[in-house]
């Protein structure tokens, strides 16, 4: 059996020895690949380890050249770019690494929150760029008894809430089942967007959750309303978002854009002081990439196994 990783960290390279048990094991980092350079290293594969940022997206015209793939092994969460229909076609089982980056995220997302309630890089960027030294131009608000809401309450979702319980008991959620999840009342989507002071988007791009939240779902908010995004960018109509923001509807917007993929120095997103924007980085930490790559090497081991597990599509 023959694993290929393609990767572009090598810090993989350690966490991957257990799999030289299963068979060959072969290891290109590399980012931004052509899809004729997929295929080329990946031909003779029976497992291939991989994430966006190497290849791009796991398309029909990639797979279909892979007549030995069985197994994926994903270093994402999210499976937007690879092409399920076609893997569950051919009979090819891909894992994800559902869990491993949770804290990471929802800890960014709460960073994006508290600096937007308190303009903390509105104020630094005005200090440091333009001189700027008036507090009085920069007020911010507090998030104690304020009330949260959490947009999908999956292994992120659960964990913002979570730590949402330092600031408030008042925490409403959305969630596909509408089974309660710890001491977050789950309510609909239209009660969510009335009610939250603060909002978390904790969804997975489909094509159900595209512009999820639009022009319709803006307007019902509350004047003031902090809005964090740390999921997928079109989860959220950017031009209805960043309209809220320039009408003072929206008192801070914080993003996730897309991974590896450079924001123009002219982007809309810049015109505003009051909007973070970070090229998804929030899963990025020591300790999440850890768990992630001890999590890929068991979905593998577990594969050889015949017992897979975390399988998507």
């Amino acid at each position: 059996m023959k694993t290929v990783c393609i990767a572009n960290d090598p810090a993989i390279d350690k966490f991957l020895e257990p799999l030289k048990e299963i068979g060959q094991l072969e290891i290109f980092h590399k980012k931004n690949l052509l899809p004729k350079e997929v295929i080329e290293y990946t031909k003779n594969a029976d497992i291939l380890i991989t994430g966006p940022e190497a290849v791009g997206r796991l398309s029909k015209e990639i797979l279909s050249k892979l007549s030995s793939l069985k197994f994926i092994s994903l270093l994402t969460i999210g499976t937007d770019w690879v092409d399920l229909e076609y893997t569950k076609e051919k009979g090819i089982e891909v894992s994800n690494i559902a869990g491993s980056t949770a804290e990471s995220v929802a800890e960014h997302a709460w960073a994006m929150i508290l600096d937007l309630s308190k303009r903390v890089s509105e104020f630094d960027r005005a200090s440091r760029l333009e001189g700027n030294y008036n507090f009085a131009n920069f007020k911010g608000k507090e998030i104690l008894g304020k009330t949260l809401g959490v947009l999908g309450l999956g292994n992120v979702g659960k964990r913002v809430a979570e730590i949402g319980e330092t600031f408030t008991r008042d925490i409403l959620g959305v969630h596909t089942s509408m089974k309660t999840v710890g001491n977050v009342k789950v309510v609909d989507k239209g009660t969510l967007i009335k009610e939250s002071d603060v909002i978390v988007v904790c969804l997975p791009l489909t094509n159900d959750t595209k512009d999820y939240i639009s022009e319709k779902e803006i307007e019902s908010m509350k004047q003031g309303v902090i809005i964090v995004n740390p999921a997928r960018e079109k989860i959220v109509n950017k031009e209805a978002v960043l309209k809220g923001v320039k009408d003072g509807k929206i008192f801070g917007y914080g993003v996730e854009t897309t991974i590896m993929k450079e924001i123009p120095e002219d982007d809309p997103y810049y015109t505003f002081p009051n909007v973070i924007v970070t090229p998804h980085n929030a899963f990025n930490t020591i300790e999440a990439d850890q768990r992630s790559y001890e999590l890929v090497v068991e979905n593998i081991l577990r594969y050889a196994k015949g017992t897979p597990q975390n399988l998507v599509g």
